[in-house]
């Protein structure tokens, strides 16, 4: 048991908190990537004072009042800025070698180790109240922890090092920028964005976030901060800043709390000066299920069924942003096994994974995903994923992949499930290899869930009820949310996907031809038991999962 969790029980076992008080902690804080203690304070479990006065008690260390101006800046200077935000300590005294650290929470312990042999003093505690940590934080760095940059555990840690210099004649307000950067990129890592833009207008930028596929206006930025903070992010992301008439691409590795986040980024010039879009991709959610997708019971066993074929095309099919690659990560840590060897080929490798050979796609020099399969398939591999089919090579050399006993993940772009069929025999893949290797086709798309806190009944139209394949004059109990503050007022949290599985049934093998007509592909798919996104949809829809105007708005009806 860690430290800080060693304290938690503690609080529970003394009936200072109780069980499902720190359960509540827990979740707001792994959301939120904050500490559960910062949480406590936060949902009323617990006053500041009552915690201090708990930990003071736990670790038997005496509880003080610190008076941030009577600490010297030699005493300071003993613990870095980002050390003291990051842990939420403040150095109150240095004395024969013994450094007195106040604290408001359990400190780490691998931290405080590394702070003692940097330091190279004997370190002791005090506690204080967090109230009076962040005053003496904000009075000897300039830091305030009450910003939007979050608590401790929100605190942006750049892999590489947040202290980049510019280049030489780039003059820059590097306090002042480097935090306005800090602060965009934690607000949108705690908002769940997975995307920022920064577009420029004539005499300013806008800042704006994609939140669960929708974009949100955050900020906006006067033009020359506007092109300061286009510049600290070209330098964090290793890109030329003199630069400004092509398009770059770059990408920035940090640390948020407890969480490897990496952002891809993609500069783009502009009449008014340099857009950016920066990809939010925060690593822990390598680890999806496929049980955690959206997906039926009845079509979940249908995809756990393709997925033990020996050989064979599994393949997923959306637009961009309907959460393919997501789906296929869930295959993939449901397939990864210790016996089998899983290769995958991104463009570019999105969220890295354990015990699986992931492979980047490198156009620069020549290694695209045809090349790369070649090669791949002299792995000995027992699975491989190809980010996406996009050409006739790539196609023909993952139908010899397949016919030779590897089971082969893969993403198209088409409308819907029997639409991929046809699909691959325009890219030239002949009508019997498809009926061979096709085993699964998943289409999909991802609709928003209404908020918990503010969902209610309303009355459906005859028109609402005729688009849910209802009598026009017949009843339904759906739901509409009017916004609270727990949703941004938008009435939505959170997404869940919306599928159309299709696997390769003897029958559809049989209609395999290539002049085969799309309509008849799609009516033999439905006749076998093929739910299509629409119904999907409504199903949702009906259970209260989302709302009519929201499929209608992200699902083709059809």
């Amino acid at each position: 048991m860690g430290y800080e969790d060693a304290f938690l029980q503690y609080l529970v076992n003394n009936g200072r908190i109780t069980a499902p008080q720190l359960a509540e902690a827990e979740q707001t804080a792994e959301r939120d990537h904050s500490r559960p203690t910062n949480q406590l304070v936060r949902l009323g479990s617990l006053g500041s004072e009552e915690l201090a006065e708990a930990l003071s008690a736990y670790l038997e260390d005496p509880m003080v009042k610190i008076n941030p101006s009577g600490i010297s800046g030699d005493v300071a200077g003993y613990v870095d800025e980002q050390t003291a935000v990051l842990n939420e300590i403040v150095p109150v005294q240095i004395s024969d070698n013994v450094l007195t650290l106040a604290i408001c929470g359990p400190i780490d312990v691998e931290a405080a180790e590394m702070l003692a042999f940097k330091t190279g003093c004997t370190i002791e505690y005090v506690v204080c109240t967090r109230d009076a940590t962040k005053e003496a934080i904000r009075e000897l760095y300039g830091h305030d922890l009450a910003s939007d940059e979050g608590d401790s555990g929100d605190m942006v840690q750049y892999v590489a090092g947040d202290r980049v210099e510019p280049p030489e004649g780039v003059k820059v307000d590097e306090v002042n920028v480097t935090r306005l950067v800090d602060e965009i990129v934690a607000h949108a890592v705690k908002a769940g964005a997975s995307n920022i833009h920064i577009e420029p207008r004539m005499d300013h930028a806008d800042v704006r976030l994609r939140i669960d596929g929708i974009l949100e206006d955050y900020k906006v930025l006067p033009g020359e901060q506007h092109h300061a903070v286009v510049s600290r992010i070209k330098i964090l992301a290793s890109l030329d800043i003199a630069e400004k008439r092509r398009p770059q691409d770059g990408v920035i590795y940090i640390r948020f709390g407890d969480a490897d986040v990496d952002f891809r980024i993609a500069t783009t010039p502009t009449i008014y000066g340099e857009g950016v879009v920066m990809r939010v991709l925060d690593q822990s959610k390598a680890a999806v299920k496929l049980t955690d997708l959206g997906f039926t019971e009845k079509d979940l066993a249908v995809v756990m069924e393709a997925l033990e074929e020996p050989y064979g095309f599994v393949l997923s099919t959306g637009p961009t942003g309907s959460g393919n690659t997501t789906t296929m990560y869930a295959m993939i840590n449901k397939l990864n096994r210790s016996e089998q060897k899983i290769i995958t080929i991104e463009d570019p490798v999105e969220y890295r994974m354990d015990d699986i050979n992931q492979i980047p796609v490198n156009h620069a020099i020549g290694t695209d995903f045809a090349v790369l399969l070649r090669s791949v398939l002299r792995q000995d591999p027992n699975i491989v994923l190809v980010g996406e089919i996009r050409d006739s090579e790539t196609a023909h050399v993952a139908v010899q992949a397949a016919l030779t006993g590897h089971l082969l993940l893969s993403t198209l772009h088409t409308t819907d499930a029997p639409e991929v069929l046809l699909r691959l025999m325009e890219i030239g893949v002949e009508y019997f290899y498809v009926r061979e290797v096709v085993k699964l086709i998943i289409a999909q798309r991802l609709v928003r869930e209404l908020c918990p806190n503010c969902k209610t009944d309303y009355e459906p139209t005859p028109g609402d009820l005729t688009d849910l394949g209802l009598p026009p004059d017949g009843k339904a109990a759906l739901k509409t949310s009017a916004g609270c503050t727990s949703c941004r007022n938008t009435g939505f949290i959170g997404r869940t996907g919306v599928y159309e599985v299709m696997p390769m049934s003897p029958a559809i093998k049989e209609m395999m031809a290539p002049d085969i007509p799309l309509i008849k592909v799609r009516q033999g798919a439905i006749e076998e038991g093929m739910r299509t996104l629409w119904q999907n949809a409504v199903e949702k829809v009906l259970a209260g999962q989302t709302s009519l105007e929201e499929i209608r708005r992200a699902v083709p009806q059809a």
